[in-house]
C-alpha cells in the first residue's frame, strides 16, 4: 500500500514546482503601443476611483480587482497636454479604468499613482489603456514617443 502514499508525495512535489496562478501579460513594444493608441496625453492622475459591477462607488482602499470580481479602478486624469488626438476633443478630465484582470487593491493604486504626472496612450471613446500594462510612460519618454508618432 505504498503506492498511493509515493502517488501522493509525487504530486505535493508537482505542486512545489509548478507556477503559481496568476495574471501575467507579456510585455509590448512602445512603437506598437503609440501605432495603436488614439489619444497620447501628459496628465496628471488626480484622483482614483473603483466602482463594482454596477457601477456603484466603493471607497474601501482594501477593495479589490483581478479575476472573478466586477469591480473597476479607474484612474482620473487632469490633461495637461494633447500630444495626438486621433479622434475628436480630449477632456481636459478624464477617467482611465484600468485592466480588471490584474489583482489590485483601491488603496494601493492610490499609493502609486496619485499626484504622478506621465504620458497616457489610450485608445477609444472610454479612453482606456492602448494595452494593459506599461501605458503610463515617465515623462522622460517624451521625445522618444514623438518621434514614434511620426515614424511611418
Amino acid at each position: 500500500m505504498k503506492t498511493p502514499a509515493i502517488l501522493l508525495a509525487g504530486l505535493l512535489c508537482l505542486g512545489a514546482v509548478a507556477p503559481a496562478l496568476a495574471t501575467s501579460v507579456e510585455p509590448k513594444p512602445l512603437e506598437e503601443m503609440v501605432a495603436e493608441a488614439d489619444q497620447i496625453v501628459r496628465a496628471k492622475v488626480v484622483a482614483v476611483e473603483m466602482v463594482d459591477g454596477k457601477g456603484r462607488p466603493l471607497t474601501d482602499p482594501g477593495s479589490r480587482t483581478g479575476p472573478g470580481s466586477d469591480n473597476e479602478i479607474r484612474l482620473v486624469l487632469q490633461v495637461q497636454e494633447v500630444l495626438r488626438p486621433r479622434e475628436g476633443k480630449v477632456p481636459a478630465t478624464i477617467r482611465v479604468p484600468l485592466w480588471t484582470m490584474w489583482h489590485y487593491t483601491l488603496g494601493h493604486i492610490r499609493e502609486a499613482t496619485l499626484g504622478s504626472e506621465s504620458l497616457f496612450l489610450l485608445k477609444g471613446e472610454r479612453h482606456a489603456p492602448v494595452y494593459p500594462m506599461d501605458f503610463q510612460r515617465p515623462l522622460e519618454e517624451r521625445a522618444q514617443i514623438q518621434s514614434l508618432m511620426v515614424a511611418p
